[in-house]
């Protein structure tokens, strides 16, 4: 006997909010950025963030703001939250697709 799977929401699955905050943070710091409301970071040169993001590869490829600070979020988040968002994205597309051509 075939048992039906059952029906996830689509805004209940978890790539869904993986993605959902990441785009959120983004509306956020670009928000930042246009008003000027940054908050009130402390001195990070000589600390391990300030050498990160005077690192060549913050200073040419990771210029998404001119807030230093708000790059290696922007860095952090896609690492964390971007990634695994688009990696179950697809594979629910993936699985989706089996599913439909195993039925026929």
């Amino acid at each position: 006997m075939a048992e039906k799977e059952k029906s996830v929401s689509f805004f209940k699955k978890s790539w869904v909010s993986q993605i959902g905050v990441f785009l959120l943070s983004q509306i956020i710091f670009i928000t930042f950025e246009t008003t000027g409301w940054l908050p009130n970071y402390k001195e990070i040169d000589g600390t391990l963030f300030g050498r990160i993001t005077e690192s060549p590869i913050f200073k040419e490829w990771f210029t998404f703001y001119e807030t230093p600070q708000l790059n290696l979020i922007t860095v952090f988040f896609g690492v964390f939250f971007l990634v695994p968002g688009i990696i179950g994205a697809l594979k629910n597309v993936f699985s989706l697709r089996q599913y439909s051509n195993s039925s026929k």
